[in-house]
This record gives C-alpha cells, sequence and structure tokens, in this order.
C-alpha cells in the first residue's frame, strides 16, 4: 500500500505566485541576484529552449515561473503591455533589499519613504514587466489609526492617474 498523497504539498503556503516571464532563464537570474531568490526545479519545454516550469523560494515563499507562450495564450506583462498585479514582500531591511533590486536592474516606480500605513515601503518594476513593493513594517497602527492616518493622507494628496509619473509608460514615449 502507498502512502496518502497530501493534498497540499509540504513547503507551500496557502498562496503561490505563478509569474509569466518574457525570458525566464533571464528573470531566474534576476529574482536570484536582485531578491536573493533560490531555484529549486527548472523544466525545460520540448523546443530545448524555453521554459515550461521552474519553482523558485524566497524567504520562506514558493514561486513558480515560465517562458511565455502566445500560442497558448500564455501571455508575460510584456505581452500584455503590463499587468494589474503588485507582489509584495516583507524584509527586514528595505533600503538594502531595494538598493540591491535596483542594482541588479529593476526600475523604481516609487522610492522608499516612510508611509502613512506603518510600513517603511517602495515600488519597483522588474525588467520583466512585474511589479514589486518591497517594505519593512516600522509601526503597528491600531485599524482607527490607519483609517483616521489614511484620511488626512487623502486630504494633502491628489489621488487621480499619473501616467506622466510611470517609469514604464516613460520608456513608452521613447520608442
Amino acid at each position: 500500500m502507498t502512502a496518502r498523497v497530501k493534498p497540499v504539498p509540504e513547503d507551500f503556503h496557502t498562496i503561490t505566485p505563478h509569474l509569466v516571464v518574457r525570458g525566464v532563464a533571464r528573470a531566474i537570474d534576476f529574482y536570484c541576484r536582485a531578491f536573493g531568490a533560490h531555484e529549486l526545479l527548472r523544466n525545460p519545454a520540448p523546443d530545448g529552449q524555453s521554459i515550461m516550469h521552474a519553482e523558485l523560494l524566497l524567504g520562506d515563499s514558493r514561486f513558480f515561473v515560465n517562458d511565455e507562450f502566445p500560442g497558448h495564450g500564455v501571455l508575460s506583462p510584456l505581452g500584455l503591455k503590463g499587468s494589474p498585479v503588485t507582489l509584495h514582500l516583507y524584509v527586514e531591511g528595505v533600503d538594502s533589499f531595494f538598493q540591491r533590486a535596483v542594482e541588479a536592474g529593476a526600475l523604481v516606480v516609487m522610492p522608499v519613504e516612510n508611509c502613512f500605513w506603518g510600513d517603511r515601503y517602495g515600488i519597483l518594476r522588474d525588467p520583466f514587466g512585474h511589479v514589486w513593493s518591497i517594505g519593512s513594517r516600522i509601526e503597528d497602527l491600531s485599524p482607527d489609526e490607519l483609517h483616521e492616518r489614511a484620511k488626512a493622507y487623502s486630504k494633502t494628496h491628489d489621488w487621480g492617474d499619473k501616467p506622466d509619473r510611470d517609469p514604464l509608460e516613460q520608456e513608452r514615449k521613447k520608442r
């Protein structure tokens, strides 16, 4: 008799991001250099060049990456001309982590700053179009404190669309 298979594999959390990337081999290298990820496995596609599945470990969380396959409707943010998804990482030292990612090729969308919700926080876009927010908690707030700070922030900051501030949009205009 064989052992019962666990429906949720060991070492996985409830949610596991699965990123589609144009040029995933380069992306794996970037995620290892920029974020300190570790490659756990790589499964090449039948063409011998593309990667149909790779698994990376970042801190205590796994995530999957695979190449873009447009013929099968599998498109990356570059193929879609953007992504509505932001992946958030809580880290011990946001400033050094953020700087390492920038030095590895990430584009600064929002520089690291102390934010009203109690995080030191910044936003990056990786060279493959995925958006990453990076933060370190600097202050614990109650829901009421957070609500009051959000209201105060909203009175002094415009929440309107600012495409002129988006580095990706600036790059598109240059082309």
